[in-house]
């Protein structure tokens, strides 16, 4: 084999090593590329001073001692809700909450709070 083609073929063979070798470079620069920063949250544009609760158990804990359709809410434990009506002491599972809604109160009275839990009938 002659000089020229002993050069071809190293160059050939340089040529395919790179362009295999290439993708594989690209991924690694996307794997060592910091991962993009999410966007800042929107504020609410009722309350924009205030930030809004992280997760509904923060939404309980900040309605402790408010009367509500169960009674007052008296604590909110790690796993339960603790209500006082008329005495009696009722306790219910947050993983059985169903819905928490905040109904309008007519003018001079409190806000309504109704807190429902899901049925096992």
């Amino acid at each position: 084999m002659t000089s020229y083609a002993r050069s071809r073929w190293t160059t050939l063979l340089v040529a395919a090593l790179l362009i295999g070798l290439m993708p594989a470079f690209g991924q690694k620069k996307k794997k060592d590329a910091p991962p993009p920063s999410p966007a800042p949250a929107a504020q609410s544009e009722s309350h924009p001073s205030q930030k809004a609760p992280a997760n509904i158990r923060d939404i309980l804990v900040s309605l402790q001692g408010q009367q509500t359709n169960l009674g007052v809410l008296a604590k909110v434990t790690g796993d339960y809700m603790v209500f006082q009506s008329e005495g009696d002491t009722l306790m219910y599972p947050i993983s059985t909450l169903q819905v928490v809604k905040f109904l309008k109160a007519d003018e001079g009275d409190p806000r309504k709070i109704e807190i429902r839990f899901l049925s096992k009938d």
